[in-house]
């Protein structure tokens, strides 16, 4: 198994992210209000079920609590209207980090807006300065108060290990790579997100990148491996409980490949994607315990 050169630790919202392979638990993400999850709706003030959302979040704490696997949250939102009630929502349902999960400039910096009104700045992990970021966003995220964030290593023009080096420390549309941005907008605790492919398109070259990219800039590394899944054809023709077991136990690769944090997808298999990645948790830590002062999951 793998020991990095020196590893940075960033401690957000009181759960710890980086260090050498079974040192700290890998951070396990579940993402809600996504596209079209069923808790979404159209009637009622809030545009979603209320009840079944804490239900959801409760679930993925429930589980977090029996692994011993630390926990957060990934909001999704494409409306800049919907982004405060969703926010304020999981801020109150849990007290984890919250990560930030916007598909446009426009809502994003109004979630940096409303973010440092609500107070919630030193829990968000803003997702992510990317290829798609520009001068107003670059300057809101410098003025707020936000200080945690993933830098997605995505080059367009480049899915080899090479092109994702480059967009994060080379000279890009602003004359400087997604870290030196970071760093220029204030961003203590930056997590590398390898921007999972397609399968045929660069999967495994992503998968690759959690050890490279970490080892290389010693920054907390993970990735969303669910996103190879969704985008796989072949699976959609499957039956349901195929597709998510396919979905769920692609969770394994990057926990068992020393990832810091996994983006898990849907938060509803939160009870059994915990489970899993336990698993693999257990069996790295079992690989590296001759060399690291493992901080070890008794089940």
């Amino acid at each position: 198994m793998f020991r990095y050169p020196e590893q940075k630790t960033f401690e957000i919202a009181g759960v710890k992210f980086g260090g050498q392979p079974g040192q700290n638990l890998p951070v396990l993400i579940g993402t809600i209000f996504y596209e079209n999850q069923n808790i979404l709706s159209q009637s009622g003030k809030d545009g979603f079920d209320r009840k079944k959302a804490e239900e959801l979040i409760n679930k993925q704490h429930a589980a977090s609590d029996l692994t011993k696997i630390p926990c957060a949250t990934n909001v999704f939102c494409a409306d800049a209207k919907t982004l405060a009630k969703r926010i304020d929502f999981v801020a109150g349902a849990t007290k984890c980090a919250i990560f930030i999960d916007l598909p446009t400039s426009a809502v994003r910096l109004a979630a940096l807006k409303y973010i440092d009104e609500a107070g919630l700045s030193k829990r968000t992990i803003y997702n992510s300065i990317n290829m798609s970021i520009n001068k107003d966003e670059i300057a809101a995220l410098k003025n707020s108060k936000i200080d945690s964030c993933l830098v997605l290593a995505y080059n367009p023009t480049d899915s080899s290990l090479e092109g994702k080096i480059s967009c994060l420390e080379k000279a890009g549309a602003f004359g400087k790579g997604f870290l030196e941005i970071a760093k220029d907008c204030d961003i203590k605790n930056i997590l590398v997100d390898t921007a999972m492919m397609p399968l045929y398109h660069g999967a495994g070259i992503s998968l690759k990148a959690v050890v490279t990219l970490k080892a290389k800039f010693g920054l907390p590394t993970g990735c969303a491996i669910h996103n190879a899944v969704a985008a796989w054809e072949w699976i959609r023709g499957r039956e349901k409980e195929v597709r998510k077991t396919v979905d769920i136990a692609s969770n394994i690769l990057p926990v068992i490949l020393g990832a810091d944090w996994v983006l898990y997808g849907p938060i509803e298999n939160a009870p059994k994607v915990f489970d899993t990645a336990a698993f693999a948790e257990i069996v790295l830590q079992e690989s590296v315990a001759d060399f690291v002062d493992v901080k070890k999951i008794e089940l």
